[in-house]
């Protein structure tokens, strides 16, 4: 499961799950996610965290199957009242083969998903629209991938990198896919949609967004915890990523 809620309200209601896929896809698939407005339309703010998603969204007689990249900082959304969302969300470098498209080719950005996979992306929004619970959406969303392939070097490396929280040297991941470190970073840029430092950094932060909530005082110690050289790096980091301060985020 995720480490922390991804996308969180300021401004109505929200019923966010998260729902743990199959063995086979745990290397691949974080989760497949459901977000329901459930009160009046609100604003929600959706943080960095180095992942992309497919996403089926549905409401008011309307419906539509995206792939969202992974985002270098936050970005706001207005839900509808009513509005429902069902998500795939890969894990940072398990997603090209899926959408089919070089991962720094759809950073910071949202396709239909019908221009990467074409009819058979048509498909798919057919039998979604047709499911009558966000739980049926799931199984079809499951029934829809391929079963995970071998991972390679690269990826290995990358989700290595994860398990650490970002908190590694690029010559080490270099290492670990056993190729140099200027390779390194031009496969991890093709592969994540982000640059070695640059995804460490997200998921330093996403690490730290977790452990934010059951905190309470100064940062300084969370922030050293987290692997930032100071609670000034750490807020700076805050600021650049959810655009808030870590006191603002609790509130």
């Amino acid at each position: 499961m995720a480490e922390y809620i991804p996308k969180f309200s300021y401004d109505g209601m929200v019923d966010y799950r998260e729902i743990a896929p199959a063995a086979k896809f745990a290397g691949a698939i974080e989760c497949f996610w459901i977000n329901s407005q459930t009160g009046p339309g609100g604003a929600h703010r959706v943080l960095p965290d180095g992942c992309a998603d497919i996403i089926f969204s549905r409401g008011s007689g309307m419906a539509s199957l995206e792939a969202v990249g992974p985002m270098t900082r936050y970005r706001d959304f207005t839900l509808p009242p009513g509005n429902q969302i069902v998500g795939v969300r890969f894990r940072p470098g398990m997603w090209t083969s899926h959408l089919g498209i070089p991962g720094d080719r759809i950073t910071d950005g949202i396709l239909p998903l019908d221009a990467l996979w074409g009819v058979r992306a048509q498909r798919l929004l057919e039998r979604l629209s047709d499911a009558v619970t966000v739980e049926q959406c799931v199984q079809i969303f499951a029934a829809s991938l391929p079963a995970e392939q071998p991972s390679s070097p690269v990826q290995r490396a990358i989700a290595w990198m994860e398990r650490r929280h970002g908190c590694v040297r690029t010559d080490e991941l270099a290492g670990h896919a056993g190729i140099g470190e200027r390779q390194f970073r031009r496969v991890c840029l093709e592969r994540t949609g982000l640059t070695p430092k640059l995804l460490a950094r997200i998921l330093r932060f996403r690490h730290a967004v977790s452990r934010v909530p059951q905190h309470t005082g100064a940062f300084a110690g969370l922030a050293l915890d987290c692997g930032y050289y100071d609670q000034a790096h750490f807020i700076n980091e805050f600021h650049d990523f959810a655009g808030r301060a870590p006191s603002e985020f609790l509130r």
